[in-house]
């Protein structure tokens, strides 16, 4: 067994924390820059230190969920106080928080609409508090690590936050950089492109001690137009670590001046180097950069101010609890009578849990089937006879609504249900939660919720083109009328009658589209340069003058919302779901109409539209219906 005297069980937390605030300071000026920078410890921190979620969140965990669920808490637990509190709405956060509050938990809440951002930095970079409460116990630290990751990432981030937490629980007795790499790889699928990355940042460790030159190889090798891509951050964060050869300033130094982003890799790199070395290896003048004082302000939790003696207790008195519950072997010693496991004892599994499994996409629409299995299982040692209920919203129905059930003891039993939308339903809302309740003889209740996510139902006019370049006759160019092995289209030409009047009486398929970023190339066969209209109309239960719309594209596109051009772009450029937004954006309550005119020149077609509630702190929307078609 593994013992920890529990001063330096103390000093290595604070060194942790410490390390995490004065690299994510550090980073923060050049957030996202993805050059080669030259800055000094004189001149790289900002004026005033700024917020920083790779930090708030972890306070959260702490303060709200470990504080009050313990040790045994869930996926489920981190994802209701991660929408509920979440201040912070960039990228995979906020694609989660959607997802979450249409009732998609983990780990589909990470996947779904969020192919985009699913391997970005979000998880790592709460990796800490994982490895800090599990001292010693690297396993422990990833089992944890793994339900975070789960809410709002996959696969790449998610080995990147195991990866990162097993080092630092590693870190409270181990010291070499180099075994401590190796035992977080343990944790990684050597087929992965995060383990390829690191294990080529070793590899390169050996041959050249230009930091610099490996940094160009790895950007050349694993780098992304995306600069919060987990992958070449993490091994950036090893490489700063091997080449700083435990040096905090040189380490900083490394992390920041190699772009990307940089408030998260010099944060991690350090938070690794604080818990080795504990706080008092920490420079001096470094840790009066961050003071004695930390103010949250991505997060909705009171106080906003903590002292961080008095964080790095809390911290350390939920390592206490781990090892009161058995969770981690590690034993810590000499404690001080004053200082107690903090968290709350262990609850009881309930006598039946009930689980969802999705079948497929979280997703349904008009004249499709969504499946699921329910799972309940018996926690006791005696048979459980009871009824199952499920209970549909409005606008769905099932195959089971009431059914009989008896469960062994210790055992659990599973069944397929089916969801469909009901017959002549006018509107689909997005927002569709099931209630899963099982009610034993003994009046014992357990019940799951779960959502299914309303389909966009829109109608796609279309694929048009031209035979010649309309663009050149119009210039009075001879063009060729009909080219035999291109195409051409035209952003400006009005295809069909812009004013969208007599949309309705236009040929074309009403289908259903599941996610944001719309499958417009599965519904369109048409191989060349192309346009098509898509027309969606939805209800909106309030009014609101400062809605925001944002735009992913990778060509031209124009939009009209009730009638009037509200966006447009002649570029072609890399999609990604940002390119283009446009705030105080007016939806009627009731009816609306989005007519969206999508370009294709090159390969496929690349276009997401949504919308913001900027009124409920830019959430997205999650309580509009799309009007179904008559018939």
């Amino acid at each position: 067994m593994l013992k920890l005297e529990y001063k330096a069980y103390f000093n290595k937390v604070h060194g942790g924390w410490l390390g995490k605030c004065i690299g994510g300071a550090a980073g923060a000026k050049q957030e996202n820059n993805k050059s080669l920078m030259n800055y000094t410890i004189e001149n790289v921190f900002p004026d005033s230190i700024p917020a920083n979620d790779d930090f708030d969140l972890q306070v959260l965990w702490l303060k709200e969920v470990l504080a009050k669920k313990g040790s045994n808490l869930s996926s489920s637990d981190l994802a209701e106080a991660f929408a509920k509190h979440n201040l912070c709405l960039a990228n995979e956060y906020s694609v989660a928080i959607k997802n979450i509050e249409l009732g998609i938990g983990p780990p589909l809440s990470g996947i779904f609409n969020n192919d985009f951002f699913k391997n970005s930095m979000g998880c790592p970079i709460r990796s800490e508090i994982w490895g800090m409460i599990c001292p010693g116990d690297s396993e422990m630290a990833v089992r944890y690590s793994k339900m975070d990751g789960r809410i709002d990432h996959d696969s790449e981030s998610i080995y990147g936050e195991q990866f990162l937490s097993a080092i630092e629980a590693s870190a409270f007795f181990e010291k070499d950089i180099a075994r401590l790499i190796q035992n977080g790889l343990v944790y990684v699928p050597n087929n992965s492109g995060l383990s390829i990355c690191i294990q080529y940042i070793i590899n390169e460790h050996f041959i050249d001690t230009d930091w610099r030159k490996t940094r160009r190889k790895i950007v050349s090798r694993f780098g992304s137009s995306d600069a919060s891509y987990s992958v070449i951050n993490i091994g950036i964060v090893i490489m700063a670590l091997l080449h700083g050869h435990g040096d905090f300033e040189k380490t900083l130094l490394i992390a920041v001046n190699s772009g990307y982003d940089t408030d998260c890799t010099a944060a991690t790199a350090c938070a690794i180097l604080g818990i080795i070395n504990g706080a008092d290896g920490i420079p001096c003048a470094l840790k009066d950069k961050i003071g004695d004082e930390i103010e949250t302000g991505t997060i909705s939790i009171e106080p906003k101010k903590h002292l961080m003696e008095n964080l790095v207790k809390d911290t350390c008195e939920a390592g206490l609890s781990m090892a009161r519950d058995g969770i981690i072997s590690t034993a810590i010693i000499r404690v001080p009578e004053n200082v107690k496991a903090s968290l709350p004892l262990p609850v009881k599994n309930p006598v039946v849990s009930v689980d969802i499994l999705y079948n497929g996409m979280p997703s349904i629409g008009p004249g499709e089937k969504a499946m699921v299995t329910v799972v309940l299982k018996n926690n006791t040692n005696k048979q459980k006879t009871g009824t199952l209920f499920i209970k549909t919203p409005e606008a769905l129905q099932t195959n089971i609504e009431k059914m009989k059930l008896r469960i062994s003891p210790q055992s659990e039993i599973q069944m397929g249900v089916e969801f469909e939308t009901k017959p002549g339903l006018s509107a689909l809302p997005q927002k569709n939660i099931t209630t899963v309740q099982f009610v034993s003889n003994e009046k014992e209740v357990a019940e799951k919720s779960f959502g299914l996510s309303g389909a966009y139902r829109m109608k796609l006019i279309g694929p048009f083109f031209d035979n010649y370049d309309v663009q050149q006759k119009l210039a009075n160019v001879n063009a060729d009328l009909f080219a035999m092995f291109n195409g051409y289209v035209n952003i400006d030409r009005q295809y069909i009658d812009e004013t969208f009047a007599e949309v309705d009486e236009i040929e074309g398929e009403y289908d259903n589209f599941h996610t944001d970023r719309f499958e417009i190339d599965e519904k369109v066969g048409y191989k060349g340069p192309c346009c098509i209209y898509l027309i969606y109309d939805f209800i909106c239960p309030e009014e609101y003058d400062n809605a925001a719309i944002f735009i992913g594209n990778n060509d031209a596109y124009k939009v009209w919302l009730n009638g009037k051009l509200v966006m447009e772009s002649a570029k072609s450029t890399m999609y990604m779901p940002y390119n283009n937004y446009k705030h105080d954006v007016h939806i009627k309550k009731g009816t609306n109409r989005i007519a969206m005119k999508i370009v294709r020149t090159g390969k496929g077609f690349e276009f997401s539209c949504m919308l913001r509630n900027v009124r409920n702190n830019h959430h997205w929307f999650v309580d509009l219906a799309s009007i179904l078609e008559k018939g």
